[in-house]
């Protein structure tokens, strides 16, 4: 129902209000000795005049007053801690009429109270409403989550407080008054003077200033805010607390021109926090800690994904040269696709399956990331870039990187090029033009990439051969023979005239094989080294002192250095055969092993009770440390022992006899010599050793010179 104009400004007057806009006013005509009517005739009633009966559409409550007026006594959020106390409120009974429709809990119970209370004292009903208004507004002033009324609230009734109180406590909704242990002109609410946390108590400096004081002894000048007081690195605790809250805002609390307070005591700024925003485990490091990780982890998931990811359906144009890793940002890499993801959690996995602790594969990790996140997993990765991004940390291992992308088929191999082989090439290339091209080509077949097929030599002998030949060539070369068809037997006896015997038996050897594969690859037509004979002294192999042999086995490091001594000097095995041991090859329920040879029937050792007992020790040991180890060979290191199927270095020998001052080739020549005194059979060591018939015939006659008689035909 809407007011009528004329309605609206008498309740305008009746209320004291302004009245509305674009009410018609009477213009007056100011004339002399005209007296004007009054202005405002509806406001005779402010004068005491006789009263006239109110009509009664009047008394009833205008439908434009509001039944549940948000402004008085506004709604809060339930748990939510008051800042301030709540303070004293003028109520009247008009605000009653303000809430009437506003759904107050345990009214009915007050009411039904105070019904009882008005059959008692035989009141009317105008008091009984009086009293249901003014316990209404009792209930609505508690504060959320409280059900008892305080007996201090009661005060700022209107009146009858005594009966509303009276009616609350049959209910059983008024609360025990709180006796005041502190005068109340004596309680000081206030913050901090030194962080400005409000606390709420009587302390004028907070436990946590009166700490930090104590672990920071002495003042200065805050070199932020300028206070004095205790300081840590040149700020005051305020001023600490308020950089490490804003270093990484997550939250939007930095103010500008101004800083951020906060609560004290109870509420205080912790170190740890419950945030389910954080893991688990980082909550643990800390709050300032796990903002950090939270951005990073923001920034993460907002980077765009690279731009280089690799195509396998793209065909290349070119061959592309090795990738310069070090331009890259590893502070701001790219995000990695689904499948990268997919991939790195497959490697976390891999990690935990070989039994390798995953705290100390960070590196690994990161290298894995830096190549997922960059080249992505559609197509496979070069090993050259494996090796570059490992490089760029300061504990680079690409093994189990390289070892685990292989097993995905998600590597491309690069050739191994042996560093021997690579300082060969190295010195070739530094030879006169005439004779560089004539090197290379016999280093090609020396490495079997000639053009017939043979057997490749060792990067070591060819490096040996290459260095030894290198000298007399450059001297060739001054003399004016530029060519290698121009060398004849002449040249070469007088090259190694002035050449001590054993440096001239290894310029002729290198020499004989240099002659050899050019006439083989027919850039020469005859061999001038050919029919070239030196006169050298061979060395008989000669027995170590029993001295030296003392004791060895008992100063070695491990149970796998002793194996290795006891290989050597027990059963003669060469270096080569023992780093080329496979754990197939140890038979431990016969005692027996296999030695591995190229171009050559297998050897079979049986092995004695003590190194038998040692095999067992390290295969125990083996699998105790590496239980999961792809490596098929015997011995292995925690490098090998992610690296596929390579074997171990030569190092393994100098750890082994470190100390000693001896050498593997000795203890072994020691030993089969020592064989050999037993018995002047060739066929004997030959069996027992593998040797060859030629190797067997030399310790026999080194054994036994007086039955050995020397060959007649032998240069």
């Amino acid at each position: 129902m809407r007011l009528g104009e004329d309605e609206q400004w008498i309740w305008a007057e009746l209320r004291r209000e302004y009245l509305p806009p674009g009410r018609p006013r009477q213009l007056a005509v100011v004339l002399p000795d005209v007296k004007l009517p009054p202005a405002n005739p509806l406001r005779a009633h402010d004068r005491p005049t006789t009263r006239e009966p109110v009509p009664e559409w009047v008394r009833k409550p205008s439908p434009s007053q509001p039944h549940d007026d948000p402004l008085l006594f506004p709604r809060q959020v339930d748990g939510q801690l008051g800042l301030f106390p709540p303070p004293r409120r003028t109520l009247a009974i008009s605000d009653a009429g303000r809430i009437r429709d506003r759904p107050i809990p345990q009214l009915d119970l007050v009411e039904h109270q105070l019904a009882g209370i008005a059959r008692e004292r035989k009141v009317g009903g105008a008091w009984l409403n009086l009293t249901r208004s003014l316990a209404r507004l009792a209930l609505a002033t508690r504060e959320p989550g409280q059900r008892q009324v305080l007996p201090q609230t009661l005060d700022d009734l209107p009146s009858m407080s005594p009966t509303i109180a009276e009616a609350l406590r049959r209910a059983g909704l008024l609360a025990d008054a709180r006796s005041r242990i502190v005068p109340a002109d004596r309680v000081v609410h206030g913050s901090c003077t030194r962080c400005l946390a409000w606390s709420n108590d009587r302390r004028k400096v907070c436990l946590a200033c009166k700490q930090f004081a104590r672990f920071h002894p002495g003042s200065g000048e805050c070199e932020r805010c300028r206070s004095v007081q205790a300081l840590a690195d040149g700020l005051c605790r305020f001023c600490t607390v308020l950089q490490a809250q804003t270093a990484t805002d997550i939250d939007g609390i930095t103010l500008k021109g101004g800083d951020q307070l906060w609560f004290g005591a109870a509420f205080a700024p912790k170190l740890r926090t419950t945030d389910a925003r954080y893991p688990p485990r980082t909550r643990r490091k800390g709050r300032f800690v796990a903002k950090k990780r939270l951005v990073k982890a923001a920034s993460r998931a907002a980077r765009p994904i690279s731009a280089h990811l690799v195509d396998p359906a793209q065909t290349a144009l070119f061959e592309a040269s090795a990738r310069d890793w070090t331009r890259m940002d590893k502070s701001d890499l790219p995000a990695p696709t689904p499948e990268a993801e997919a991939v790195m959690a497959e490697f976390a996995r891999y990690i935990r399956s070989r039994g390798w602790n995953p705290d100390h594969q960070h590196s690994s990790t990161r290298t894995l990331r830096i190549l997922l996140s960059w080249l992505g997993v559609q197509a496979p990765i070069r090993e050259i870039d494996i090796q570059a991004v490992a490089l760029l940390s300061s504990n680079h291992t690409d093994a189990r990187v390289t070892d685990f992308l292989r097993r995905r088929e998600l590597l491309i191999a690069e050739e191994k090029i042996s560093a021997d082989l690579l300082r060969a090439r190295n010195i070739a290339t530094g030879l006169p033009d005439s004779y560089a091209a004539a090197v290379n080509t016999w280093i090609d077949v020396l490495t079997g990439q000639g053009s017939k097929p043979s057997r490749p030599i060792a990067p070591t002998t060819i490096y040996n051969y290459v260095s030894f030949a290198a000298p007399i060539l450059r001297d060739l070369s001054t003399q004016g023979i530029n060519d290698p068809r121009q060398v004849t037997k002449e040249i070469i006896e007088e090259a190694l005239k002035p050449l001590t015997r054993p440096h001239a038996r290894s310029v002729h050897t290198s020499l004989r094989s240099l002659f050899r594969a050019l006439r083989r690859e027919r850039l020469i037509f005859r061999d001038p080294a050919r029919t070239i004979r030196l006169s050298i002294a061979r060395h008989a192999p000669v027995p170590l002192p029993t001295d030296r042999l003392k004791g060895i086995l008992d100063n070695a490091p491990d149970v796998r250095s002793r194996l290795v001594i006891a290989l050597v000097v027990v059963h003669a095995l060469m270096p080569s055969e023992i780093t080329g041991l496979h754990l197939d090859d140890l038979d431990r329920t016969r005692g027996r092993l296999r030695i591995r040879r190229k171009s050559r029937p297998d050897h079979l050792v049986y092995l004695d009770e003590m190194t038998l007992e040692l095999a067992r020790s390290w295969a125990a040991e083996r699998f105790r440390r590496w239980p999961r180890t792809p490596n098929p060979h015997l011995f292995i290191n925690r490098e090998t022992a992610v690296n596929g199927d390579a074997p171990v270095s030569r190092m393994i020998f100098r750890t082994s006899l470190k100390g000693t001052g001896l050498q593997a080739g000795k203890l072994r020549q020691d030993r089969i010599l020592d064989e050999a005194h037993d018995g002047a059979d060739p066929v004997r060591l030959m069996r027992v050793f593998g040797l060859s018939a030629i190797t067997a015939v030399k310790y026999v006659a080194a054994a036994h010179p007086a039955d050995i008689r020397p060959d007649p035909i032998q240069a």
